[in-house]
């Protein structure tokens, strides 16, 4: 690309590009030489250097936005955005915009040091999002690569608490994305997923204990693994009455996953084709519908009992 300099407006260099950020061969492109800035660059001048090659189109110091150009400018074509920019450009609230921007970068691109930048080479980078201009990792993504440079066990905590709540992250989706993820950083984070999960399990399962009490069903035996005649395992419902009922709690408090929705219907299917009578339940029925949730309980109870038992053991 050539241009005529006497005829180029400086002025309006600056709208060319994104957040006003270039690259000093782009601005050689557009007709500039290296004096011209060079100068420009110098103090009190109307540009500044943010790194060897990159310039800031105007003489204030960089906004967080102008950071993020920069470094993935830096970084190449194929770099994207994660960590706590990416969070915050995902709309969490609670994204905490402290610490260095985050680029995943492909293993083959060469390391370079940049004052306030995390270079992070993957050998299994995501398909980006575009979020406000920026390739974006998508939000579990982001998530756990944000959990693995947390600086402390609450500050993880109250970011997988702010994902499952807030954007309805299910834990299911943020533990798939952990076995995908570097060994680097990821014992905490799969510590206290943990944690909330289980907190999660006993909150729904408490629920259903004072409905089943409520419905006046007899005790059933909690999350028993069901054998069919050759031994073989079918399931673990979240509830087992021995003439033949099971009672499945859902996707716990969340929405389910393709993978979760995968193992729900294999579960169902096994049970089922014992002979089984399932009943499915939502956490959100357990809460908001008990009465209803326990007429259909003593139904499918009354009905399971008037059925030859199936053939099946509780361990």
């Amino acid at each position: 690309m050539t241009t005529n300099r006497a005829l180029l407006d400086l002025d309006a260099i600056p709208g060319m590009f994104s957040h006003h950020v270039a690259t000093s061969a782009d601005l050689i492109a557009l007709g500039l030489s290296g004096s011209t800035i060079e100068e420009r660059c110098r103090d009190g001048g109307p540009w500044r250097r943010l790194q060897s090659g990159i310039v800031l189109l105007g003489d204030t110091p960089p906004s967080r936005a102008q950071r993020i150009q920069a470094a993935l400018t830096v970084a190449g074509p194929e770099a994207v955005l994660t960590g706590v920019d990416a969070l915050a450009l995902h709309g969490l609230s609670g994204a905490r915009l402290d610490g260095p921007v985050h680029v995943l970068v492909s293993p083959r691109r060469q390391s370079r040091l940049v004052d306030g930048v995390f270079f992070d080479r993957t050998n299994t980078p995501p398909v980006a999002q575009l979020r406000s201009g920026f390739p974006v990792a998508p939000l579990p993504r982001a998530t756990i690569d944000t959990c693995r440079r947390a600086p402390s066990a609450e500050h993880v905590r109250a970011l997988l608490t702010s994902v499952i709540r807030e954007a309805r992250v299910s834990p299911a989706t943020l533990r798939e994305e952990l076995t995908r993820a570097t060994s680097r950083g990821t014992a905490l984070p799969r510590r206290i997923l943990a944690e909330l999960d289980d907190g999660v399990r006993s909150l729904a399962q408490g629920w259903a204990r004072r409905l089943v009490l409520r419905a006046g069903l007899p005790t059933p035996r909690w999350r028993v693994p069901i054998s069919g005649p050759s031994g073989a395992h079918l399931a673990t419902p979240d509830a087992w009455w021995d003439v033949g009922l099971a009672w499945e709690v859902d996707s716990y408090a969340f929405d389910l996953t393709p993978a979760d929705y995968a193992a729900a219907l294999t579960r169902a299917t096994h049970l089922t084709a014992a002979g089984i009578l399932v009943v499915h339940t939502r956490p959100a029925q357990l809460r908001d519908e008990p009465a209803a949730v326990a007429d259909l309980l003593t139904s499918a109870y009354t009905q399971a009992s008037t059925r030859p038992r199936p053939d099946v053991e509780a361990a």
